[in-house]
């Protein structure tokens, strides 16, 4: 394949279903064409039952279907997809994997926490101007993935058992959860971390994913999410606290009214806030540099590169 044809990753995450396409720049950068976001809800229910959903394979199947077209309506040659949490809890994942090829033609693969973490924390950097050594922190649906870093690779990567969906499923029977509920999300959070190695401390750490990018859309104060305004933006761990607290105190329909929320986002941002808080808390970080991009531009460069 000519490193100049379009090609196109997608991300199918426990929550979200994203998709970049780009292709090789005459100059050897990345010209990006087209980035698609939207919220499949892949894992719902997969925490409990450790199923993928009847629900879950049409939706996703639905906006693999559309994503295809949409990539081949700007002349993509090649399509992959990728799954993350979900895909790696669900026992009939490969039936899962076999469904999507049969109904839409695209290859999905599964990949491993720590493969996550590492395309994630390629594809965080593109187009931010980092320190030399730095993390990358995704908060997704159904994990957590942290890896410290350098322009020349990951050094150490971990992945962490919790996430937005999974935190709010196993938790929170109601918004906003009652006390008992915070604490009992608090506790499973603070748990899982614990796991985590020692730590630096001094790297700076880069944010992905829906619940980083919208608290820093809410941090702003936008009319709107705004995906340009608000990368590389720094989110300070005050800031965070201070967010969290306001979110967890709110009902469903009053975090949906808030206009940098999305509808599908809002019953789970209030736990997505948790883990931040508590995850900078436990590393000790003065705060978060806000990324737009992540694991699908991870993804792509690789599938360029000619590597995936």
């Amino acid at each position: 394949m000519s490193r100049a044809e379009v090609q196109a990753a997608i991300d199918l995450g426990t929550n979200t279903i994203l998709m970049v396409t780009g292709r090789t720049g005459p100059g050897g950068g990345i010209d990006i064409l087209d980035d698609a976001h939207a919220i499949a809800r892949l894992g719902q229910g997969v925490d409990a039952e450790r199923r993928i959903g009847t629900d879950a394979v049409e939706r996703v199947c639905g906006f693999l279907a559309r994503y295809r077209r949409r990539a081949e309506g700007l002349g993509a040659r090649r399509i992959r997809a990728f799954g993350t949490s979900a895909l790696r809890d669900a026992a009939n994942g490969p039936e899962f994997i076999d469904v999507v090829a049969r109904r839409t033609g695209i290859e999905l693969t599964e990949l491993s926490g720590e493969e996550e973490a590492r395309h994630t924390f390629a594809g965080a950097a593109f187009g931010l101007d980092l320190p030399a050594r730095y993390a990358v922190l995704d908060i997704g649906g159904g994990s957590t993935e942290l890896a410290l870093g350098s322009a020349a690779g990951v050094e150490r990567s971990r992945s962490i058992d919790v996430g937005a969906v999974r935190v709010t499923e196993r938790c929170f029977s109601t918004l906003p959860p009652a006390a008992d509920e915070r604490a009992r999300a608090t506790n499973l959070i603070s748990a899982a971390f614990d796991e985590l190695p020692p730590w630096p401390g001094d790297p700076a750490i880069v944010g992905v994913a829906g619940t980083i990018t919208t608290l820093g859309a809410l941090d702003l104060g936008a009319p709107r999410f705004d995906a340009a305004g608000v990368d590389g933006h720094f989110l300070s761990a005050g800031e965070v606290r201070r967010l969290s607290d306001r979110l967890l105190g709110m009902t469903w329909q009053q975090i949906k009214a808030l206009p940098q929320v999305s509808d599908a986002r809002a019953d789970i941002i209030g736990a997505g806030s948790l883990i931040l808080r508590h995850c900078l808390h436990r590393l000790r970080s003065p705060g978060v540099i806000v990324s737009t991009r992540g694991i699908r531009y991870g993804l792509l460069m690789e599938m360029l590169a000619g590597r995936l």
